[in-house]
């Protein structure tokens, strides 16, 4: 449990240029390579996940080839602009960590690391350490966050999280013989990219803050070996059996112990931020021997997910966004759970209250 108070003092959002669905389904599957049947699975397809917007990073003029149709796509830009939005009201000289996570960045440069590129760009010459925590899966974010609460309890100094993926730079080109085609073809119309920012900060700074902000109560995590989510050979593949396991799994090995740790019911979060692993996953946690959340309390993680479908480590932070612009001085004293989990199997938790 944690002893001296830490708090989510302000979160960020960045997107590349949004596509419409069908748009995108048409790019990535044209009728010349792929032909007229499955250029029109794929556009229906698309149509019917209900996701409206595809943000990608990609240059269509030029797919298949993996090209940025904005140089300020490249994540090293994303994190200082990240970094830069998020010291408005702390000096940057104050910030103490820099913590990123991901799973799919565009970036080839990998010395120093991309954490450091960004500490280095965004001039954070003050700080005590840089933190990079690749390929964790869609929890990657929460892990992330649970180091610069650590640091920020320990050294009480601010701490800055950067969480993204680009994840339509992976998407597979496969020939429609191939035995996984289907599979892919579902993985590449799902997810997309977008990148995430917070700031943590230690009790003695909150009296800059003149909004509400999100107190760290608990962060929980949980890890056990699983393989329904993997790469092969380059592929995305995710089991048909995903949406009747993990669920159970997070319901079972992270909500309900972080919950029973902190003597907290399930109807005492109001607000519930859950990874969007499509709608047939978040739904299974509406199930009674699962968590038994109601339409309300689920309604905006799918919302989330059909504003954006699934940005994979990022997803989740998106919601508590949502939540975080939402606040009122009403919003005090409210409850809020954030829940990412993904490949590996590495599940994380935070429980927070608004302070």
């Amino acid at each position: 449990m944690k002893q001296r108070n830490v708090y989510i003092a302000k979160i960020q959002s960045i997107f590349p240029q949004t596509y419409d669905a069908t748009y995108f389904a048409d790019k990535v599957y044209p009728t010349d390579r792929y032909g007229e049947r499955t250029n029109t699975l794929a556009t229906r397809l698309a149509g019917t996940f209900g996701v409206d917007n595809r943000p990608s990073v990609l240059d269509f003029d030029a797919y298949p080839e993996i090209k940025l149709k904005d140089e300020n796509d490249h994540p090293k830009i994303w994190g200082t602009t990240i970094v830069n939005q998020l010291t408005e009201v702390i000096d940057k000289e104050e910030i103490g960590m820099f913590c990123l996570s991901y799973n799919a960045s565009y970036h080839t440069d990998i010395l120093p690391n991309l954490a450091c590129q960004i500490a280095i760009n965004s001039e954070l010459e003050n700080l005590d350490e840089t933190e990079e925590l690749p390929y964790y899966g869609c929890a990657a974010g929460v892990y992330s966050l649970n180091q610069a609460v650590d640091y920020c309890e320990t050294h009480d100094r601010p701490a800055i999280v950067f969480v993204f993926d680009q994840c339509t730079i992976k998407m597979k080109q496969l020939e429609s013989d191939d035995k996984d085609f289907n599979k892919i073809l579902v993985s590449n119309l799902l997810f997309n990219d977008g990148g995430i920012g917070l700031l943590v900060i230690p009790e003695r700074l909150k009296e800059k803050f003149n909004h509400p902000v999100m107190k760290v109560k608990d962060i929980y995590k949980y890890h056990t070996p699983g393989g329904l989510i993997k790469m092969i050979d380059g592929k995305f593949i995710m089991d048909s059996q995903l949406k009747n396991v993990v669920p159970k799994l997070v319901s079972d090995k992270l909500i309900k112990p972080i919950l029973e740790r902190n003597n907290v019911e399930i109807e005492d979060i109001d607000e519930w931020s859950i990874h969007q692993g499509g709608t047939k996953v978040i739904k299974q946690f509406a199930r009674e021997d699962h968590i038994g959340l109601d339409e309300k309390k689920l309604a905006p993680s799918i919302e989330q997910f059909y504003k954006y479908g699934n940005t994979s480590a990022s997803s989740c932070l998106f919601v508590l966004e949502d939540f975080f612009k939402a606040k009122t001085n009403s919003t005090i004293g409210s409850k809020g759970l954030l829940v990412g989990f993904g490949a590996g199997y590495y599940l994380a938790s935070l429980y927070y209250e608004w302070s």
